[in-house]
């Protein structure tokens, strides 16, 4: 009976690994045939997740594969639309703000940016994402940046797709994340904290034994 016992709870175990696996593997941008892939970040601040990311040709052999594929209008007049989707991990810190700018040429020549729901795409309605508040370009123009205020791409969620088009064809670019300006990570206790409560725990001890 015990070892019956051990068995399903192996199963079970295995089964949840399984599901843990294929719910990180989850990716929502539609397909292209372009330029995809992945990036994972942990920063010290406390944030993680991954980034998934595409560009799409709108006028390449395969028609536009981001209007095509979304049913969604391109924004501008940039051929090439970069798209981001951010996965914040469980046990991860809000993220407030997500920026991103190419390395290889100093002006993006963004034609228009934005962001979209995928819940609006074939095949996903019913899901959940996080609306950014803003989103728009630096000074110089040769950065992009969404903003999610007020703490709202909690861990666990998921983003919209970050948008914007752009007359270049794909490039190597960073990115960068930023925490919620309240949001600190938890620190490990400092040295007296740790002193009082083995003080306290030994007090607590030796009463109990009398």
């Amino acid at each position: 009976m015990e070892m019956k016992r051990i068995k399903i709870l192996s199963l079970l175990f295995v089964t949840a690994l399984l599901v843990q696996n294929v719910d990180a593997a989850l990716t929502y941008l539609p397909y292209s045939s372009h330029y995809q892939g992945t990036s994972y970040f942990n920063y010290s601040s406390g944030i993680s997740g991954r980034i998934e990311f595409a560009v799409y040709d709108t006028d390449g052999p395969y028609g536009n594969e981001w209007s095509d594929s979304t049913g969604f209008e391109v924004p501008g007049d940039g051929q090439y639309i970069y798209a981001y989707q951010i996965f914040n991990d469980a046990g991860s810190i809000p993220i407030e703000r997500f920026t991103m700018w190419a390395n290889d040429y100093h002006e993006m020549t963004v034609d228009g940016m934005g962001q979209q729901d995928p819940q609006e795409a074939d095949g996903l309605f019913g899901l959940d994402f996080v609306e950014p508040t803003d989103c728009g370009l630096n000074n110089t123009g040769n950065q992009a940046w969404w903003e999610f205020e007020g703490g709202l791409l909690i861990a666990g969620e998921d983003s919209w797709f970050l948008i914007f088009s752009s007359s270049n064809n794909w490039t190597a670019g960073s990115y960068n994340m930023e925490p919620v300006n309240d949001v600190f990570p938890v620190h490990n206790p400092e040295p007296c904290t740790l002193v009082l409560l083995g003080l306290g725990s030994t007090m607590l001890f030796a009463k109990r034994k009398k």
